[in-house]
């Protein structure tokens, strides 16, 4: 749960600096502005993705080097 309301916190602050800074598109085209919130949010989940995946890398080699160590 922790985990998700950082990622939702982290989203919601990023909505909000593109709305703050894209907010002459927001009146003059909606698709505009929620195609660059949805950029920022897919680049930012696919971060958070990529990190788990190369944690659970690491945890796989440190696994095998503590039974390697062991043997």
């Amino acid at each position: 749960m922790k985990e998700f309301l950082g990622t939702f916190f982290a989203c919601l602050v990023i909505c909000y600096v593109a709305t703050f800074f894209f907010a002459g598109l927001l009146l003059s085209n909606i698709w505009a502005i929620a195609t660059l919130i949805a950029f920022f949010l897919s680049v930012f989940i696919t971060i958070f993705i990529k990190q788990e995946t190369r944690i659970e890398e690491l945890e796989k080699k440190v696994e095998t080097l503590i039974n390697n160590k062991q043997e």
